[in-house]
């Protein structure tokens, strides 16, 4: 079941369908620092992964990188860069915009190559550009030009699917022979537990006694939780415990809002208005996190300290193990985890995908 990662980011996607038994053979990622991530992580393939702009590869030496041949792929999938899509970004989310460009970018390399099966995933605002015309304009090409006549929409919240954050997300699946994908099960939540932020960083975490912090750390305990137990993977050197160093008026700030409450909660005096519900976030210890996209920029709090979260307990928010290590500067890594698919949601998708296939 060989597959290629396009705009792979740092790798949750790659992770989650290899955890389902797809063998990745190949990835690409424009940004350098998120491919050097993801090569760390992927060492088998480095060699046949792409620091490149998909548009100035030829999808045929992709394949020959690989050393497959055309007929052996079964899977292309892919995130396109979702900026332009971002609920957050609604004056952007319209058909024109330049980063839309790159959803057509992903169509070229399904027509040229024809894997057995395609998925695209993005965030739930791609649905909603120019009043839903562009993603039915995309499901036309995929169903009536290309022949995956069973091309599905559908949108699933990665809390359902043992991730401890409720992260929505459209996905896009068309197969070439006919087959109808099948939803997940749904493993969290509906009656079943949501894993929940206690759950995945309070108690086995130390302490940040200085910002940034050291990119190594030793753990503080024993695993506290199951979830915990699972995300360590038997681990005794942590990576990436760094965090933001915030200035004084800002921590204070952090002080004066409980967990569950964000910028409103301050809003008479600080005298800021803003949009977001995500602004000043305190997390609920109690509750899956919210959706960790920018998390600095969206000053998003720990939920007993006054700081921002950490790169590792952000990843581990999104569900990445404790042994995956993100490479760059800080303000990189927070990107990079907020931009990724969450490994658990794409190990539920993919592994539908290989009972059907």
């Amino acid at each position: 079941m060989y597959a290629i990662d396009l705009f792979s980011g740092s790798g949750g996607l790659s992770l989650g369908l290899a955890e389902a038994g797809f063998e990745i053979v190949s990835a690409v990622e424009k940004d350098k620092h998120a491919f050097n991530t993801y090569i760390t992580n992927h060492k088998k393939i480095s060699d046949n992964c792409f620091n490149e702009d998909i548009r100035l590869l030829d999808p045929i030496d992709v394949l020959k990188k690989a050393e497959i041949y055309q007929s052996e792929l079964t899977l292309i999938a892919g995130g396109p860069p979702c900026q332009g899509f971002s609920m957050a970004n609604g004056h952007s989310r319209n058909p024109d915009n330049p980063k839309n460009e790159y959803v057509y970018d992903f169509v070229k390399w399904i027509k040229a190559l024809r894997p057995k099966v395609f998925l695209m995933e993005n965030v739930k605002g791609f649905e909603q550009i120019d009043n839903g015309r562009f993603v039915n304009d995309l499901l036309s090409i995929f169903i009536g030009e290309l022949g995956y006549n069973n091309t599905t929409k559908f949108i699933l919240d990665a809390a359902n699917y043992g991730v401890p954050q409720h992260r929505k997300r459209i996905f896009l699946i068309g197969f070439k022979n006919g087959e109808q994908f099948i939803f997940p099960k749904i493993l969290t939540g509906n009656g079943r537990s949501f894993i929940t932020v206690k759950e995945a960083i309070i108690g086995d975490l130390p302490k940040i006694k200085t910002l940034p912090g050291k990119d190594h750390n030793s753990y503080s305990s024993n695993p506290k939780t199951n979830y915990q137990n699972m995300i360590r993977r038997g681990k005794k050197i942590l990576f990436n415990h760094i965090t933001t160093n915030c200035a004084d008026d800002i921590v204070e700030k952090f002080s004066w809002i409980k967990q569950g409450q964000n910028w409103e909660a301050i809003k008479d005096r600080i005298g800021i208005k803003v949009q977001y519900s995500s602004l000043y976030k305190r997390l609920d210890e109690n509750q899956p996190s919210i959706t960790m996209s920018n998390y600095r920029k969206s000053m998003i709090i720990h939920p007993r300290e006054n700081r921002l979260l950490s790169v590792r307990e952000a990843a581990r928010l999104q569900s990445f193990p404790d042994n995956y290590i993100f490479k760059g500067g800080i303000s990189s890594m927070q990107q990079q985890v907020g931009d990724a698919v969450p490994p658990l949601l794409a190990k539920a998708v993919g592994k539908e995908l290989f009972k059907l296939l």
